[in-house]
């Protein structure tokens, strides 16, 4: 049986979060787990310091930034290549893990043979009353949103349930899933970063996996840190580029007519929005954005295909997801 955890860990001058990090995953309860970690060339000496203070870390050196989704990949196929290793567990240096994390959500997982990913409540890291993710979603205005952001974490009701999707700050997904979905690549590298855990739920809902919120394992998140070392607005443009093609690959176009005038006046919105609080610069990086990801889309028309081929639900069901308030 197949019962290993691999910890992912994609490392990018963060180097003063890795201390934190690599001790809640050492500290799991969960006993059989292994920990990956990649460099994505950090300029911060993050590489030599996990070298030398956590030598049982199974570290590969990159001498360029793979960005999030094949840093993610090329750990994952490492990791893979260990026949214990059941679960995949991707976790972001700025995500901190309760010690029984692993522990709850594994368990889980092994009553549900069709799950593909799995997350618990996902807390913020500065603010412990305030969840920052439950789940993730897309939305009947085609946005793709953590559910339960900012909400007060007193004032929810835990239970595990089957969501739409989970927040790979902090999420583990199976072997049988990570084999099974049809790509040889886990993570979209065309996306680089930003949505792939997004386009990773629907693919899973999509195509006849299930993805879970499992009560009890909490997970403490600070929140794109490495995007922030970046422009101010780097992770606007990313996600804004990013959404054409999560939505052409995995969003059928029936879905996608009913709602589309509701994802225009979102639109319009959102970009009035952008300009009045950050001014016409970045209101045209944006739509910049949304132009270029448009453009792009000539390079998912396989995908599309082929997650069409093996779609197993129907829009009404996907519709009614979309649509729910959870």
């Amino acid at each position: 049986m197949a019962e290993k955890v691999a910890f992912i860990v994609v490392c990018w001058n963060n180097k003063t979060l890795l201390k934190e990090c690599f001790e809640a995953i050492d500290a799991q309860t969960y006993a059989q787990k292994v920990t990956y970690v990649i460099d994505n060339n950090s300029a911060d000496g993050s590489a030599d310091y996990i070298a030398k203070e956590f030598p049982k870390v199974k570290l590969l050196r990159s001498d360029k930034n793979n960005g999030f989704a094949r840093g993610n990949n090329l750990l994952i196929k490492e990791a893979l290549k260990d026949p214990e290793v059941g679960y995949i567990a991707l976790v972001n240096t700025d995500a901190m893990l309760d010690p029984q994390w692993a522990e709850k959500i594994v368990a889980v997982a092994k009553q549900h043979p069709r799950a593909g990913g799995l997350q618990g409540v996902t807390i913020d890291y500065f603010n412990h009353s305030l969840i920052d993710s439950h789940h993730i979603k897309v939305s009947g205005n085609l946005q793709s949103i953590q559910s339960g952001y900012q909400e007060s974490v007193s004032e929810k009701s835990y239970f595990t349930q089957t969501v739409m999707g989970v927040n790979a700050a902090a999420a583990v997904y199976t072997r049988s899933f990570v084999e099974g979905q049809p790509f040889e690549d886990f993570l979209d590298e065309k996306f680089f970063m930003y949505l792939e855990d997004v386009d990773i739920s629907l693919r899973a809902l999509v195509t006849g996996w299930e993805n879970y919120f499992v009560a009890g394992a909490k997970a403490y998140h600070m929140g794109s840190v490495s995007a922030k070392k970046r422009s101010s607005d780097f992770s606007l443009c990313m996600t804004v580029r990013n959404q054409a093609a999560l939505l052409y690959k995995n969003i059928p176009f029936a879905v996608f007519r009913r709602c589309f005038m509701k994802f225009i006046k979102f639109e319009i919105h959102f970009m009035l929005h952008i300009r009045r609080q950050y001014g016409n610069k970045t209101l045209l990086k944006l739509l910049k954005a949304r132009l270029e990801g448009i453009l792009r889309l000539p390079l998912y028309i396989a995908d599309h295909r082929e997650i069409k081929r093996r779609r197993t639900i129907s829009n009404e069901y996907l519709l009614q997801l979309m649509m729910s308030s959870k």
